[in-house]
């Protein structure tokens, strides 16, 4: 049977990958096992990723999708295993070992897999096998580690310098624009900073002004999703300029008087709201310097995850927004796909006596 092609589909759902336990107690056995290293860092990284697929599916082969979408172009930071979502990692010596994961923020909400049944495989979801082979090449324990782990244990992966995209799958975007918009609520902001009492800005005050209140996703969703649905953005215009018309319409319908030289860009958009402005009209938006998959500052009481996102789903061949997408910016990865410009990693250095405690061990999460 040929267990690495096997290992190349994805699981029917979540709950046919092999819980902790069954990872710890299937992989115990490779303990002690020779493995030949051959010097090449890419080589012995390939042969430990086969070895390990074909000795977990030869104990267990979760169910197949038969139905399912990658979304990254080219599968650029999916794992190889995907039958249990699995990355692999050779360590073997020096003071620390240097993580490297490819192409995806290891710990953020990004859709990498859509599966049948609706639910996602996201890149927090993959499981993170390292094994550690000693001078004399035999394996002398296997950690196995979820990035949430890693980062609470060693701290966070180092951000990369490339701007940042974001795909909206063509099977989603229709699901938006069948509903008519995508809205999720506000969830990690503070209540003292939500305006519950108007629905529309008060004062005299610039799009551009630091907010002392914002008004909650809901109220924004009924003050504007529906007056926009139907709108067209002149498709004449560059993409930077169809998302400033589309920024001046949506100030216009939440109460902003002063827009005269107000759209010359910064983030977020519409920074009196926290609210940057998207238009879609091909699969990837670029979200820029700034992207909710790295959490960033971006005042005292907001970060990249808790800014809200408008993004306004319009039809290519005449600019008619046909749904609207209206959520916090940490809900973004939930539901879409980050990608980047250019290839990148993300890197975590990890002391290598941390693999020595668990010597002759296979561990999961060790406290």
């Amino acid at each position: 049977m040929d267990y690495i092609k096997l290992g190349k589909i994805p699981p029917n759902s979540k709950g046919e990958l092999s819980n902790p336990e069954q990872l710890v107690e299937n992989l115990q056995s490779l303990i002690g096992q020779k493995f030949p290293l051959t010097g090449k860092p890419r080589t012995d990284g390939s042969n430990f990723r086969k070895m390990i697929t074909n000795h977990l599916l030869s104990k267990y082969i979760p169910k197949e999708a038969v139905e399912y979408e990658i979304v990254p172009p080219k599968q650029k930071g999916v794992p190889s295993f995907l039958r249990e979502y699995i990355d692999t990692y050779l360590v073997t010596s020096g003071v620390n070992y240097n993580l490297q994961v490819w192409n995806r923020n290891p710990n953020g909400a990004s859709v990498q897999v859509n599966l049948k049944n609706g639910e996602t495989l996201l890149a927090s979801d993959v499981r993170f096998v390292l094994g550690k082979i000693n001078e004399d090449e035999i394996i002398e324990s296997i950690v196995i580690m979820t990035p949430e782990y890693i980062e609470n244990r060693f701290g966070k992966f180092g951000k990369p310098t490339v701007k940042q995209q974001l795909i909206i799958s063509n099977k989603k975007r229709e699901e938006i624009i069948n509903k008519h918009g995508m809205i999720v609520a506000d969830t990690d902001i503070s209540v003292d900073l939500l305006d519950t009492e108007n629905s529309t800005v008060v004062g005299d005050v610039s799009i551009k002004d630091e907010p002392e209140k914002v008004l909650p996703i809901e109220t924004i969703h009924q003050q504007i999703t529906k007056k926009l649905l139907g709108e067209k953005l002149d498709i004449s215009l560059s993409t930077k300029q169809r998302g400033q018309q589309l920024e001046r319409m949506v100030a216009y319908q939440l109460g902003y008087k002063k827009l005269q030289g107000g759209l010359e860009g910064g983030y977020p958009d519409i920074r009196n709201q926290m609210l940057e402005i998207k238009v879609q009209d091909s699969p990837t938006i670029d979200l820029g310097r700034y992207s909710p998959q790295f959490e960033e500052e971006i005042n005292e009481d907001f970060t990249t995850r808790t800014i809200r996102y408008l993004i306004a789903l319009t039809d290519a061949l005449n600019g008619k927004i046909d749904g609207v997408v209206l959520c916090p910016g940490d809900e973004l990865g939930k539901h879409f796909t980050y990608v980047a410009e250019k290839s990148f990693k993300c890197q975590r250095s990890i002391p290598m006596n941390f693999f020595e405690e668990y010597k002759g061990q296979v561990v999961y999460n060790p406290n």
